[in-house]
């Protein structure tokens, strides 16, 4: 009685088989053993840490405040940076000589023989004129150089007998010898040296290795 059944159950049994062409392999993502795992998720916006945390980008420092020092900045105009030691103010270290006074006090003693205003020292200028006195000396042309230094008139007196002190008086003196007259050609150093319309002059000076000294004025 009991056999018959056992071949009744048997065909059913292997009709719940799986057969080989139907397998279905397990889907992206899901392992073979059939548990579920989820998809690591692709991070949407940056930066995220390599574990998958989000990172929030740093926030800048604040500002500091108005009476701190903002970096590489001093609060205070005019003040050097922090421990920088403030530059001290710088001096001449030439100063004119006695005898760019001299030759103007001696200007100005011809000049008031005729009840003139006396000169101003042209103190500004008188290194230029020095330039000039030596470049003339040079080239051998007393005049080579004028306008340069902004003058309007000039006296030159080239390859006098030195020391400086002895030549000015009398070099100044041969000039104002030259007057009175009104011919430029004739008497332009007198000309110069008593004209009303300059109100200063600069005395340059140069000695040539020779010991001559060359004497420029410059008029304006």
């Amino acid at each position: 009685m009991r056999r018959p059944l056992f071949f009744a159950l048997a065909p059913a049994l292997l009709l719940g088989c799986v057969r080989q062409d139907d397998y279905v392999p397990p889907q992206q993502g899901y392992p073979s053993q059939g548990q579920w795992a989820p998809q690591q998720a692709t991070p949407l916006q940056q930066p995220y840490s390599p574990q998958g945390q989000w990172v929030p980008t740093p926030a800048p420092p604040p500002p500091a405040p108005w009476w701190q020092p903002q970096p590489g900045a001093f609060p205070f105009p005019g003040l050097p940076p922090q421990g920088q030691t403030p530059p001290l103010p710088t001096f001449p270290t030439t100063f004119p000589s006695d005898a760019a006074q001299s030759c103007v006090n001696t200007v100005n003693q011809h000049r008031a023989t005729q009840s003139l205003p006396p000169l101003q020292r042209w103190l500004q200028s008188e290194t230029c004129a020095a330039g000039q006195a030596r470049d003339g000396a040079a080239t051998g042309q007393p005049h080579g150089t004028f306008g340069r230094c902004a003058e309007q008139g000039q006296n030159v007196c080239p390859a006098w007998p030195g020391p400086t002190d002895r030549m000015i008086a009398p070099c100044i003196q041969s000039m104002w010898n030259e007057g009175p007259g009104a011919d430029f050609a004739a008497h332009g150093h007198y000309i110069n040296l008593s004209s009303a319309r300059f109100t200063r002059v600069a005395c340059g000076f140069y000695t040539a290795p020779s010991g001559q000294v060359s004497l420029v004025q410059d008029f304006q």
